[in-house]
């Protein structure tokens, strides 16, 4: 391969795809401590007020609420809290797609916060990082990102790489140098000191983005059915089913579905950070299914999430990707920098 290829791949790609990766460096900065951010940022929309010696709303009470803020929406989604401070979450849809949101206190179900996903910037750039707030189309080119993001790491250290022998005194920058060299070889260091850390995040994102991806002809689909509206006392025999056959159970999430059927994501903290058990309650009978355990399940994101977040590694883990992070929002920076420094300093370029 001739002298300079790696770093002619280094570059362009790099200067190609530098401000999706600013994106999501941003955003997965912001996420890596989702939760306690938001609540510091927006404690009105995502603290409980309530208080903590109420007994907790029942279910039904929490997607009343939220319905009727939203009357022409029906709740799709609902987070329940994740601590004593926490409030709940909610996601309505509405028949032409149309997505709302809605934060509500756990203790008397009154509504905090409402409205689209900009409300809650937090989970605007969740929304971002994974799927640039789209569809598949989204998911696709974040999958590309991760590959471009993978394929500037490998290119970058191929063409930095200095021998066994002499890899620290290669990162060293001398300070009486000129300072667009001395951005030049910070942006070299930088990327060579993160690169492990930057392939690792790159490989994980792109299997926890492509693994959602459509893979196929999409599956003819028949004319939608009118959604059921369940009622109070649907949703409350429901969940008292569930906690009669499992006392122990602790909800993290329900899906409501158009048929009636709640998919309850159950946590498991036995089996890892972001470990959930599945089950599926037919809420117009009510009947319980059988309860898909997390090591039994096979999606994939149950064993890849929890290392591309860092919680695999605890908090040490979440600030070591935090590092990570802010090299990677220095490289995407300083790297379109010193190209335009270097491309404007030729001889006959435009002033």
């Amino acid at each position: 391969m001739k002298p300079g290829t790696f770093l002619r791949i280094h570059r362009w790609i790099a200067l190609a795809f530098a401000p999706l990766l600013l994106i999501q460096a941003l955003t997965g900065t912001m996420i890596l401590f989702r939760e306690p951010l938001a609540q510091t940022l927006d404690p009105g929309a995502m603290t409980r007020q309530s208080s903590h010696d109420m007994q907790p709303a029942p279910l039904s009470q929490l997607l009343e609420a939220a319905g009727a803020r939203f009357p022409t929406m029906r709740v799709t989604r609902l987070f329940m809290p994740s601590g004593p401070d926490a409030a709940a979450f909610a996601q309505l849809t509405g028949a032409q797609g149309e997505v709302r949101y809605a934060s509500i206190d756990p203790g008397n179900a009154r509504v905090l916060a409402s409205g689209p996903i900009w409300r809650f910037p937090i989970e605007a750039a969740l929304q971002i990082h994974y799927r640039l707030l789209g569809d598949w189309l989204g998911i696709a080119i974040v999958t590309l990102n991760g590959l471009a993001l993978f394929l500037i790491g490998v290119s970058g250290v191929k063409h930095w790489w200095p021998g066994r022998g002499r890899i620290v005194a290669s990162l060293k920058v001398r300070r009486n140098l000129p300072s667009r060299i001395k951005l030049r070889l910070y942006h070299r260091s930088a990327g060579a000191i993160a690169s492990i850390l930057i392939l690792f995040s790159a490989a994980t994102g792109v299997l926890l983005a492509a693994a959602d991806l459509p893979l196929g002809p999409a599956p003819a689909s028949a004319a939608p059915a009118r959604a059921v509206t369940l009622s109070s006392s649907q949703v409350e025999n429901a969940i008292s089913l569930l906690h009669t056959r499992l006392p122990e159970a602790r909800m993290r999430d329900i899906r409501f579905g158009p048929d009636g059927t709640l998919a309850i994501n159950l946590l498991a903290p036995e089996a890892g950070p972001r470990a959930v058990d599945v089950v599926r309650v037919d809420a117009t009978a009510p009947s319980l299914g059988k309860v898909l355990k997390s090591r039994d399940n096979p999606a994939l994101w149950l064993t890849v999430l929890p290392l591309h977040a860092g919680d695999s590694f605890g908090l040490p883990g979440r600030l070591l990707l935090m590092a990570e992070a802010l090299a990677l929002i220095f490289l995407c920076i300083s790297g379109p920098l010193q190209w335009w420094r270097a491309r404007s300093s030729r001889p006959g370029a435009k002033k």
